[in-house]
């Protein structure tokens, strides 16, 4: 564990650079986005416009490798060296962020040179799930409303 008043200079497990897009809750709330910058067996270096206080405990999702445990040990312009409560396995650190990157579920706060919101909102988040599974969704729904019809039409004969 890396005591309060080390720099990330005094660190002895070996980062790999990962820049890659994650989620990240503290203290229970909503998920916000983050950069993981780099991972190690140990820790995470994120990005994050988020406001966080040293030795605070977050939960950090690493695609590929799960979500884990993890507590603020050093802050500095956004950025925020995070310790993992335990070491994760050598193939899961390996594993992290070396496949697909993940969906975003935090609020972006950041905005892009043309003006649009970085990531997705969660109305868009919704369209994009229906039109992946709209092949079963809409004859399920045909059915649903069938049957629903159906017990409307037998309890107005029954009157």
């Amino acid at each position: 564990m890396i005591e309060s008043g080390q720099t990330k200079e005094t660190r002895k497990a070996r980062r790999r650079p990962a820049k890659a897009p994650s989620t990240m809750r503290a203290d229970g709330r909503e998920p916000v986005d983050v950069v993981v910058l780099d991972i190690s067996r140990s820790g995470v270096r994120i990005l994050t416009d988020a406001d966080l206080s040293v030795g605070q405990e977050i939960s950090i999702g690493l695609a590929g490798a799960g979500v884990t445990r993890a507590f603020v040990t050093w802050a500095r312009d956004g950025e925020y060296g995070c310790a993992f409560e335990r070491p994760i396995a050598p193939e899961d650190e390996a594993r992290a962020f070396s496949q697909a990157p993940v969906k975003r579920l935090g609020r972006a706060n950041a905005e892009h040179k043309d003006g649009d919101k970085d990531g997705e909102s969660g109305d868009d988040y919704l369209r994009d799930l229906y039109r992946q599974h709209r092949i079963w969704a809409v004859p399920w729904d045909a059915i649903a409303m069938a049957v629903a019809m159906a017990a409307l039409l037998w309890a107005v004969v029954r009157l």
